[in-house]
């Protein structure tokens, strides 16, 4: 089996040079990390508001990670997919929604009896396996788990603070 495992969906490209896309690619790593921070500190810094993992903070995290690169960024897909080197077929792109609020259900229902890392392991494998997007569902896995684990644990990991987009300017 390959190692090199990565979805395909048919959609227009809105970038071509492999350069500009490499860099759009980092700009918006940035952006998401920042974005999940920002999630992360608005639970932590306030105790008394009760996290609840909703469908639009993934469609938020989707959004950041692909802005500028797919005509979707920040929507599921909405035709079929496939993932290079893995026998999993998805589910049907009309059931995707219903999915993910599953998966935001699981996640809330269980969030005072479960561990840190049951929870942040099960979003990154759910949303896997839903593959809600046409592109960046890895990135967005990693993004939405890092994001359960931190205020689960009621903390920011690694400390630091946003990474700062001047970075890869021209």
């Amino acid at each position: 089996m390959s190692g090199d495992r990565h979805s395909v969906a048919a959609a227009p490209l809105i970038i071509t040079d492999p350069e500009e896309i490499a860099r759009k690619e980092a700009e918006n790593g940035i952006r998401q990390f920042n974005s999940a921070v920002e999630i992360i500190r608005s639970f932590v810094r306030d105790p008394e508001r009760p996290f609840k993992l909703r469908s639009s903070m993934i469609l938020q995290l989707h959004h950041a990670a692909l802005e500028g690169l797919h005509p979707l960024a920040g929507t599921y897909r909405n035709t079929a997919v496939t993932i290079g080197g893995s026998g999993h077929t998805p589910p049907h792109s009309a059931f995707v929604a219903e999915e993910v609020e599953h998966l935001c259900n699981y996640v809330n229902d269980n969030w005072s009896k479960s561990s840190a890392l049951h929870l942040a392991a099960y979003v990154l494998w759910k949303l896997n396996w839903i593959h809600p997007f046409s592109d960046g569902n890895g990135r967005t896995a990693r993004m939405v788990s890092n994001v359960v684990l931190n205020v689960k644990l009621d903390s920011l990991l690694p400390q630091g603070s946003e990474v700062r987009l001047t970075h890869f300017s021209h």
